[in-house]
């Protein structure tokens, strides 16, 4: 296995008992203004679907269309719950120093692990609810059955996209794994230097 230059520069300032270094507080600052962005995304989404089918439904005046506004609703106000619940405590380090912030990269690392999960039900949810309020909403297709509703020729791009992105997280998942076995480590370190 290849020597992580960055993590042996952490492991000697670690040693010498000094402030954090640089490039782990430039890492920490760059996660910091990756949350910030990924919070801006979150509010825009919330606007877009939120607002969107807030709109929809008012000027629709249809009972399908009210239904599907309170489902986004429903996971708009999931996602920020789960979203609040893993960035508490994650905003910035208790103190200057390196510890401090392989604490706090530690915690992050362990809490993008989580959001991997979380995200994955969560779009399994979605995916089910949008699936039933679809094959709800066309009356000409429920008599079908559900079995060629779900088999048709209409849903295979969501299948593909839920292989893709399920492949995706797992890959995340095993990388994130390895970022926190390594952080983890360095951490001990001291402990037995």
């Amino acid at each position: 296995m290849a020597v992580d230059v960055e993590l042996e520069a952490w492991r000697r300032h670690w040693r010498a008992a000094s402030p954090a270094p640089v490039d782990l507080k430039s890492r920490v600052e760059r996660e910091t203004r990756r949350m910030r962005r990924e919070m801006a995304v979150e509010i825009a989404v919330t606007v877009l679907f939120g607002g969107g089918s807030m709109a929809w439904a008012l000027l629709s005046r249809r009972t399908d269309v009210l239904v599907l506004t309170i489902g986004i609703w429903a996971f708009i106000a999931i996602a920020w719950a789960i979203s609040f619940l893993l960035r508490r405590d994650a905003w910035a380090p208790a103190a200057s120093t390196t510890a401090a912030f392989l604490d706090l990269s530690i915690l992050r690392c362990r809490r993008r692990r989580e959001a991997i999960v979380a995200q994955g039900v969560l779009y399994a949810m979605i995916l089910t609810f949008d699936l039933a309020w679809i094959y709800l909403r066309e009356p000409e297709r429920a008599s079908e059955g559900v079995v060629p509703f779900l088999t048709s020729g209409a849903l295979p791009w969501v299948w593909g996209v839920t292989v893709v992105l399920g492949a995706a997280a797992l890959k995340q998942r095993q990388r994130l794994a390895r970022e926190l076995e390594a952080l983890t480590k360095l951490r001990r370190q001291p402990e037995t230097a």
